[in-house]
């Protein structure tokens, strides 16, 4: 009998389409509406997350598949699992310095923004990139898994080009998502623990949409030099670890 932690999908490729026409349709169709409707809440440019992020809470809870994309305790974590996540505290760190700390805003609005980031915008592309997509996938491979879904991660950002900034300022941002979904797709599918990069992925929002905007482009850089030097890390340890593994079995 096949347990949730078991579940495959006859169409990983129809539900990448599906997943990339939600984005689109209601993420982009969202942010249009708030536009020129002129709604100066500051919830308003996230409004087509909600329909998404009430179908995933639906769905999981009702099909009971929280555990199949990684929503498990982070209480099984082990000191060495942990460890891996530290890079992304430092990161944190760096953009909040990056930003100079925070905007003179009312309180309600750091409130609405954090909410924002952690239970829509967080929460669903984790969701989406790092458990569906990942999951979906990992019939076909772990690395083609996590290949695939951070490819889809980076392209997706592409659609900040529509907002006007310029092509080298997409072209770092797709690079950007491009090595972060990496990284972030290692330590879910490593520890299937994805309720951590929710959070990360909320507060690293978090702290670029209430931070003052910076000059330059400085700490986005050392950002990726902490992101590919974490990465590096993960795929090094990933290659030990199976070795150590096959030694074992070897020698049994």
């Amino acid at each position: 009998m096949q347990t949730p932690n078991e579940t495959t999908f006859k169409r990983p490729y129809l539900l990448l389409v599906l997943i990339e026409l939600a984005l689109i349709v209601c993420v982009a169709g969202g942010s249009a509406y708030a536009s020129i409707a002129e709604i100066a809440h500051p919830l308003a440019p996230f409004l087509g997350f909600v329909p998404i992020a009430l179908f995933l809470l639906i769905y999981l809870s009702v099909t009971k598949r929280w555990s199949t994309f990684y929503f498990t305790g982070i209480g099984r974590l082990t000191g060495r699992q942990w460890l891996q996540y530290l890079p992304l505290l430092l990161i944190l760190i760096v953009l909040l310095i990056g930003n100079k700390g925070f905007q003179a805003q009312p309180v309600s609005y750091f409130v609405y923004m954090l909410l924002s980031q952690l239970l829509l915008v967080g929460f669903v592309e984790e969701v989406l990139f790092r458990g569906m997509i990942l999951k979906a996938f990992m019939q076909k491979g772990k690395m083609t898994a996590i290949a695939v879904s951070s490819i889809l991660f980076g392209i997706t950002h592409a659609l900040q080009a529509l907002g006007g900034q310029s092509l080298a300022d997409t072209w770092l941002q797709i690079v950007y998502a491009l090595i972060l979904g990496l990284v972030l797709a290692l330590l879910v599918a490593n520890n299937r623990a994805i309720l951590l990069t929710v959070m990360f992925h909320g507060l690293h929002n978090f702290i670029n949409f209430t931070g003052h905007t910076p000059s330059t482009h400085r700490y986005d850089y050392i950002v990726l030099a902490i992101l590919v030097a974490q990465l590096v890390w993960l795929l090094s340890s990933g290659r030990s670890d199976t070795t150590a593994e096959r030694s074992r079995e070897r020698f049994a």
